[in-house]
């Protein structure tokens, strides 16, 4: 009998070691996995080896996807290179009629500009978000913004670094009320 409690001991005791090894192994091939991912997505969204950009646009993407006036327009621009677009006391005035503010440098280079609801032109998108949209688009088309404020009505989200200095949604009433762009 003493040796049958032995026996059983003793097994017990190697089920223990062997299942603490099992699951060593697999918590081991679990982060090896995890860091695989890790590692490619960083590779796949990383801009300037500064940080991995958890969204799925880059900033030439997006100074590329701004569309409003039946085209796409390139960004950072500056404001004697476009003949459709005129400027005068801190508003670019479009061939619509349509207008944003912007900011400039001493040599005409738009350093911001931002589009609000009602006087951006109607076909405005910024990386396929335009004033149609509604405050669950920006973390399901856009990505995780680095700040968020606000509550679910009234809502902003701002992305930052990665090559541009602040993109922002700024949302009223569950309506974009307005996109703002710093290059």
């Amino acid at each position: 009998m003493k040796k049958y409690f032995t026996c059983r001991i003793l097994l017990g005791s190697l089920c223990a070691v062997l299942s603490a090894a099992v699951m060593c192994g697999c918590e081991s091939n679990d982060e090896e996995a995890a860091t695989e991912t890790e590692v490619s997505a960083s590779e796949t969204t990383t801009y300037d080896g500064k940080y991995a950009l958890v969204r799925g646009w880059t900033a030439d993407e997006l100074l590329e996807g701004i569309f409003f006036c039946g085209e796409y327009h390139s960004f950072p621009a500056n404001i004697n290179d476009d003949a459709d677009i005129s400027y005068s006391d801190g508003k670019a005035v479009f061939s619509d009629g349509s207008y944003a503010a912007v900011t400039t440098d001493n040599e005409g280079g738009i350093l911001s500009i931002e589009f609000t609801r009602g006087a951006a032109p109607e076909d405005l998108s910024v990386i396929g978000i335009g004033f149609d949209s509604v405050p669950d688009d920006i973390p399901s088309k856009i990505g995780i913004a680095e700040s968020v404020w606000g509550d679910k009505e009234n809502i902003t989200y701002s992305f930052r670094d990665g090559g541009i200095r602040e993109l922002r949604f700024s949302y009223a009433e569950n309506k974009l009320d307005s996109i703002y762009i710093a290059f």
